[in-house]
């Protein structure tokens, strides 16, 4: 190593400061939890009686008739441009399912849930891109998440359900420690030791739901989901001495020195959701619900890392003009001001009798406004409103025989996300990026296989 070592990770640590991955929320808010819930746009607040209730609401547990297990596979698949050339973000793709039974609880009629989100590429992902790159902020590693939710739900009376659970992400922390001398005229010389210290740590976050049987064939349901942030920290520290000579020599000059780095990275946040949904069957085949959204997206920080930096070199008197280099200070973050928004959803199921067993044809649309606002100053992270198409059925069969008690289901969905083009203009005429448009679609795919014993 040379005598600026230490001098010279000043500006590393810097640079850092500008960099920061993609924010990645619950890639369930995006596509949806399983086949069926995909087919409807998501608006199953009020309906769902099937394992998407340890998503869409804890509540839906209770509408299990017995022991059910759901097992899929999605592939989700955007094409994202920044005039008009594609930006390659990543497919995503990987498995769903869960478990699932009804029983009593203190003589309550009682179920419990688990479900798992689980891609098959990555468990989870951290990009790091300057604030000032063009970047698809809700797009970019937004489903490299895995996700795993535990639920439970009663029926206090007929005509309600009360459903509760936790979901689970992982955080990192660690930490990188040196020590030792580092000789200024040959590297093969110096002596350093080195620690490293990490931890995968449990992330969870709240969420509960209802269901109320109203008159008129309706049931209303509600959905809270609370907020939740995954961090990545570093603290790295370098302490030691700079040996001018021979380690061996007593006289040789020695600068001993410190330097320290601490960073914090928002890798990944959900907003918090309140979520009210109106299911109507109007008559046994028939089933439509709205589904109304709020979603808290003016809490999100800017995810551009942050960072302390500490340099301390203990110059001895009488070296001249040899002084502490200033460290650089780092580039600020800008706010980000995204927006709190609703979100409208609609979903219509028609079941078809085939004999004993039954066919589900399924539509639904949704609309969801972009929380992020016009990046006129250095930041680039970009978005756009999204209109999303939904199709989908359903085949549930019965009576196969000993082998196969129950219903058996196969389900199959498709949804095609439309984002309009958005134009992005830039106040300063000399912005190194330039005004740009953007657009695209995502189209997902989704297939789920149950079996519910009856």
């Amino acid at each position: 190593m040379r005598p600026r070592t230490l001098t010279r990770l000043a500006p590393l640590a810097a640079s850092l400061s500008v960099f920061a991955p993609g924010v990645a929320a619950n890639p369930l808010d995006m596509y949806g939890f399983g086949a069926r819930h995909l087919s409807l746009a998501s608006a199953t607040t009020a309906s769902t009686r099937d394992l998407a209730s340890n998503y869409a609401n804890p509540a839906g547990l209770r509408g299990l008739s017995g022991f059910r297990a759901e097992v899929g596979y999605f592939f989700a698949n955007p094409s994202l441009r920044t005039d008009g050339r594609d930006n390659a973000v990543d497919p995503s793709h990987g498995i769903v399912g869960g478990l699932g039974a009804p029983g009593r609880l203190f003589g309550l009629p009682f179920a419990f849930g688990i479900g798992f989100h689980l891609p098959d590429n990555q468990l989870s992902q951290v990009r790091a891109i300057p604030q000032s790159q063009p970047r698809w902020e809700l797009y970019s590693v937004r489903m490299q998440r895995l996700y795993i939710a535990a639920n439970v739900a009663i029926s206090p009376t007929r005509w309600m359900r009360l459903g509760v659970g936790l979901a689970f992400m992982a955080s990192t922390r660690g930490g990188l420690g040196i020590e030792g001398q580092i000789v200024a005229t040959g590297a093969s010389g110096s002596q350093l030791r080195h620690t490293v210290d990490a931890d995968l740590t449990a992330v969870r976050y709240l969420q509960a739901g209802a269901q109320f049987d109203l008159p008129r064939r309706l049931t209303l349901g509600v959905t809270f989901r609370d907020e939740f942030r995954l961090d990545t920290r570093l603290d790295a520290a370098l302490t030691g001495q700079i040996v001018v000579g021979a380690l061996s020599n007593p006289t040789a000059l020695r600068i001993p020195g410190y330097y320290g780095l601490r960073s914090r990275t928002l890798t990944a946040f959900q907003p918090r959701q309140v979520v009210v949904g109106l299911a109507w069957r109007p008559t046994p085949r028939w089933l439509v619900e709205l589904d109304l959204g709020w979603v808290q997206w003016s809490r999100y920080e800017n995810p551009t890392a942050s960072t302390e930096v500490t340099l301390e070199l203990a110059i001895p008197p009488g070296l001249g003009t040899l002084r502490q280099p200033t460290v650089p200070q780092p580039a600020l973050r800008e706010a980000m001001r995204f927006s709190d928004r609703i979100v409208p959803r609609i979903g219509a199921e028609y079941l078809m009798p085939l004999g004993q067993h039954t066919l589900a044809l399924r539509g639904g649309y949704h609309y969801d406004p972009s929380p992020v606002p016009a990046q006129a100053g250095v930041t680039n992270f970009i978005d756009a409103s999204r209109h999303v198409v939904a199709l989908g059925l359903g085949l549930s069969l019965r009576g196969l025989g000993r082998l196969i008690p129950g219903r058996l289901g196969l389900d199959l969905g498709a949804s095609l996300q439309v984002l309009p083009e958005r134009v992005v203009s830039k106040a300063d005429p000399n912005d190194p990026v330039g005004d740009y448009r953007v657009g695209g679609t995502a189209l997902t795919l989704a297939s789920t296989l149950s079996l519910e014993l009856e």
